[in-house]
């Protein structure tokens, strides 16, 4: 292709071949250089060109601020973990003791009862287990942990408190068992008279006996019948050599016609306690032991006292 230019200071034509590499490499530079100058001025005149060139790098002053920040986000979280983990070891404190009051009562209970020990072992872990469900467990979080204590410790105090309580009942059923009259006066010996109506030995007569009576040999062992505090140790007319034990609830026991007596008014006795030896003192026909249990001051029949021997 050619283009024909004329001129008029000359009156001269010339011509221009664009296809020869002499006039297109020459063009080509020149239409780059237009196109990139373009572009950088658009680029300045762009909004926010400005700032972008003008914003400096972030300096070393920055970082170390960054890093000081980091720095105490972590120690907050330091401090948070340290002080959670102070309120769980209150927590475990406190269940500590709990559990203790809880294995001292079960134990003191065990005792009480009188229940197996073995089946009762408050020192070993109890037995569980079962097969393990992989698909159904779950991860505990630490609110859910700590709601985990916190019901395990309202259980603790619940288990404690029925504790206690079974423990009185029984402390006071034992109470009860020791201060109420079971079992017989002697140690050897027989029943040789019963409660009730009777022909009196001295003078032949019907006459109401007040109590039970048990012979033996003389220097037999007289034992109590329940616990209690002796309130008479001494003669008293119709009985010889009397010792009488007060039991409370109303409860009281006599031990007649004694040989020698062994206590005396204050002291405490228990079960089985030898309080005196066998004798016939006072208006008796050999060695026996006259035995009366008295309730609410009256004398009423042994019989069902001495067959709730313990």
């Amino acid at each position: 292709m050619k283009f024909l230019l004329y001129t008029t200071t000359h009156g001269k034509s010339g011509s221009i071949q664009l296809n020869r590499a002499g006039f297109w490499i020459p063009a080509l530079l020149l239409m780059c250089a237009v196109m990139t100058s373009a572009g950088g001025v658009g680029y300045l005149l762009a909004p926010g060109a400005a700032s972008a060139v003008t914003t400096p790098v972030k300096n070393e002053e920055d970082w170390q601020v960054a890093l000081q920040e980091q720095k105490q986000e972590l120690a907050r979280a330091r401090n948070e973990a340290q002080n959670q983990l102070n309120a769980l070891a209150v927590r475990l404190g406190q269940m500590q003791a709990q559990m203790l009051r809880v294995e001292a009562l079960g134990q003191r209970l065990t005792e009480v009862a009188k229940l197996d020990k073995s089946e009762f072992d408050f020192d070993q872990v109890p037995a569980q287990g079962g097969p393990s469900d992989s698909i159904a467990a779950e991860q505990l979080s630490s609110l859910d942990f700590m709601q985990a204590l916190d019901d395990l410790a309202s259980q603790m105090d619940e288990r404690a408190m029925q504790l206690g309580l079974l423990e009185q009942v029984v402390s006071e059923r034992e109470l009860d068992d020791a201060v109420s009259p079971a079992g017989r006066p002697i140690q050897k010996g027989w029943l040789s008279s019963y409660y009730g109506m009777r022909t009196d030995p001295f003078h032949g007569r019907r006459e109401m006996h007040k109590g039970i009576d048990f012979a033996g040999k003389t220097g037999d062992s007289i034992v109590a019948t329940a616990a209690g505090v002796v309130t008479w140790a001494d003669s008293r007319y119709g009985y010889g050599e009397l010792v009488e034990i007060n039991h409370g609830n109303g409860y009281s026991t006599r031990y007649g016609h004694c040989d020698k007596i062994l206590v005396k008014v204050g002291d405490k006795v228990e079960p089985g306690d030898v309080i005196a030896l066998m004798g016939s003192s006072g208006r008796s026909t050999g060695p026996h032991v006259h035995y009366e249990v008295l309730q609410a001051g009256k004398q009423v029949n042994p019989t069902r006292y001495i067959r709730a021997s313990r």
